[in-house]
């Protein structure tokens, strides 16, 4: 038997998912994760599913890691020392960005501090025009001077993105084939081959991220595979990339900053994955984990992509799912301002010291910390039993540190921290759905995460949402979405022609380029035709506009004009803006080519725990803490729950890698598929 692994580390959990490919039986585990070295937790997590489970090494067919380190090397500032190489004039654009400001009547409100030093910002004398035609050679003698000022400096990492180079990239392979035989061994990052595309600042930020991260992952993903090699595992490792598909590790070290949401586009995938077997066509994902929740809208059982996204207020302009990250999870520290409110996060405890209840040296009260003083979490029942908790400090610090300051009942502080923190994220999830136009009310909410499935029910109830969704491992979601992930590349050409200009002679030409290069990349990925798809598209706009629309382009043989690319355009700029001129001044940006490599599918196994005649048999009771005073609420084993029958709230269920709470005006079901339905009691 062959056996497919995901494991994606998180900022408290490392979750892992081994899937049998020929019968679609799933294991899980959690285990703690070590920020101090990501892939410790792996190897920890790697070797006990392998034990319990009776797998070696060699039946793993196939290895998918989501890794936040990228992320967290970006988020925390603790990326290498690096410098920049532009076009001379240009070093400052990387400063002065864009004229909107981070917040609009804030006169303080101050940009980041860009990632790269104005002392190490390099200016280069070269230029290359806007149609990619070569009007000043590369002074050699002014890139000596550079080179030997990097050198004194010990700076390992370089960002090379001159003017205009997405039209003629070759100043810049020359730039960087001079310096890798100056100073051998220096990771190198080049606009041209990581955005080949307008918009300088935009571009020059991307590479900046890129050149930021790129040691530090690369570093990561050597030792992994040199760690996984001595365990036996002698396959390609692949790593989640942030638009949904896999990426083999060597473009992984290459390019990095593909990787900024790598963990989060799991989430998406299984909700996704729960939208089409459900026959739910809109849903929105709320993955609720220790540090952080991510949410993501899917509209006509699909999520949207976007080309550009901001990290700590930077723009990465890369392919990726459409997913708002804020700071909110069960690890999220409560605390009182100046003004004497209470306040969550955006600070987390991590998996080092933790919350208080975990007994590893936290001091400060966290959003898990109110769980269990509320009796919503079974101190003995945490990671199967495998954790132990510490109620009586996680009462003592939430005393101290939330109630006697409020002058409240250390109960009222905790149902605080939880009503301040879901509406935290209740404002994270109305930015992906009531700011673009969708009514929760039209949707139905998907519980993930460790945390998730604790918050879910009183985060529906605000936002209207008509149910909501628990798949079967709510806790290792975004590791189970990971195997429904395919082989995924993104290739780009600008074309920026005019409507009367551009040709589909022309286009077909471009897309054909494009194919060859994509088809032999899988093709060395051992992807062959029936398992290659092609998705061809276009990004459009009216001239003299700044912001471009994706549409897509078609079956490449069976696209005879363009007329129906720009009727496409003219429908979804009016969905998307409310209004369209119908100018026939159209511009043709870019070309893209997304190129897939299909892995075989596998059938999950629906096991029914128990027969539709049985009845839900409660394994102990408690006092749980509700809207303000406790009540004696059944507690459920989820295994044990029967399928297809209503059970009312309140309630707390209980499994291996979560938490799930249904509030006392409410009722349950668990279906046939092993997904719990919660509903507002009719």
């Amino acid at each position: 038997m062959t056996y497919r692994l995901s494991i994606d580390t998180g900022g408290t959990f490392t979750d892992i998912s081994l899937v049998n490919e020929e019968n679609g039986e799933n294991h899980i585990i959690k285990v703690p994760s070590t920020p101090e070295d990501p892939s410790k937790a792996i190897i920890n997590g790697w070797k006990k599913i392998l034990q319990d489970v009776g797998v070696q090494a060699s039946d793993i067919s196939f290895f998918i890691h989501g890794t936040t380190v990228a992320t967290n090397v970006l988020l925390e500032y603790r990326g290498a020392n690096i410098a920049l190489i532009t076009t001379k004039g240009f070093k400052d654009v990387i400063q002065i960005g864009r004229q909107s400001r981070p917040e609009l009547y804030d006169f303080r409100a101050r940009k980041p501090k860009p990632l790269v030093n104005r002392s190490k910002r390099q200016e280069v004398t070269e230029r290359i025009q806007f149609d990619g035609q070569v009007r000043e050679e590369v002074d050699k003698e002014e890139l000596q001077q550079i080179i030997r000022k990097i050198k004194d400096e010990q700076i390992n990492s370089i960002a090379i993105c001159l003017l205009n180079s997405y039209m003629n990239d070759s100043h810049e392979k020359q730039i960087k084939k001079i310096i890798e035989e100056e100073v051998p061994g220096s990771y190198i990052s080049l606009s041209s081959e990581i955005l080949p595309e307008q918009k300088e600042y935009e571009r020059s930020s991307t590479t900046v991220i890129n050149s930021y991260v790129m040691p530090k992952m690369h570093n990561y993903l050597y030792n992994l595979s040199k760690e996984l090699k001595n365990n036996y595992f002698k396959k390609d490792i692949y790593i989640m990339q942030s638009n949904g598909g896999v990426i083999d590790v060597n473009t992984a070290e290459n390019i990095p900053a593909r990787t900024i949401l790598s963990g989060p586009a799991g989430g998406a995938l299984i909700g996704k994955k729960l939208a089409e077997i459900t026959d739910k066509k809109n849903v929105i994902t709320f993955d609720m984990g220790g540090t952080s929740m991510d949410a993501c809208l899917i509209e006509d059982g699909d999520f949207n992509l976007t080309t550009l996204s901001n990290i700590n207020d930077m723009p990465i302009k890369l392919p990726m799912i459409e997913i708002h990250t804020i700071g909110a999870g069960g690890g999220s520290i409560a605390w009182v301002d100046a003004g004497g409110a209470l306040r969550v996060g955006p600070k987390s405890s991590g998996a080092i010291p933790g919350p208080v209840c975990y007994g590893k040296g936290g001091g400060e009260p966290t959003v898990t910390d109110a769980n269990v003083v509320l009796n919503r979490l079974n101190p003995k029942y945490i990671l199967g039993g495998e954790m132990e908790i510490d109620v009586e400090s996680a009462k003592e610090v939430i005393e101290r540190k939330i109630a006697k300051p409020l002058g409240m009942t250390i109960e009222r502080a905790a149902e605080g921290i939880l009503k301040v923190v879901n509406m935290n994220m209740i404002r994270g999830i109305r930015r992906i759905s009531v700011e673009k136009g969708h009514n929760p009310k039209d949707f139905s909410l998907i519980a993930l995460g460790g945390a998730g499935p604790l918050n879910a029910s009183e985060i529906a109830k605000e936002l209207g949402c008509s149910e909501i969704i628990i798949p079967e491992n709510p806790g290792i979601a975004s590791s189970e979405g990971m195997l429904e992930a395919n082989v995924q590349h993104d290739y780009i050409v600008p074309v920026i022609k005019s409507q009367k200009e551009v040709s589909l002679r022309y286009l077909k030409i471009i897309f054909e380029e494009l194919e060859n290069k994509a088809t032999k990349k899988l093709t060395e990925e051992g992807f062959y035709n029936q398992n290659i798809s092609l998705l061809y598209s276009l990004d459009l706009r009216y001239k003299g506009q700044s912001h471009d629309i994706n549409i897509p382009f078609g079956e490449l043989d069976s696209c005879d004009d363009l007329t129906a690319v720009v009727d496409n355009f003219y429908t979804v700029y009016e969905k998307m803006y409310g209004f369209n001129p119908n100018l026939d001044d159209i511009e043709f940006v870019n070309a893209r080519l997304t190129s897939i490599g299909i892995l075989p599918n596998f059938s999950k196994t629906n096991k029914t725990k128990n027969g539709n005649n049985k009845k839900a048999v409660p394994i102990a009771h408690r006092s749980v803490y509700f809207n303000g005073q406790y009540k004696e609420t059944p507690i459920y084993n989820r295994k044990m729950l029967p399928s297809n029958k209503k059970i009312e709230g309140p309630a707390i269920i209980e499994q291996l890698d979560s938490t799930i709470v249904v509030m006392p005006e409410q009722e349950f079901l668990c279906t046939s598929q092993n997904n719990l339905i919660i509903h507002n009691k009719e």
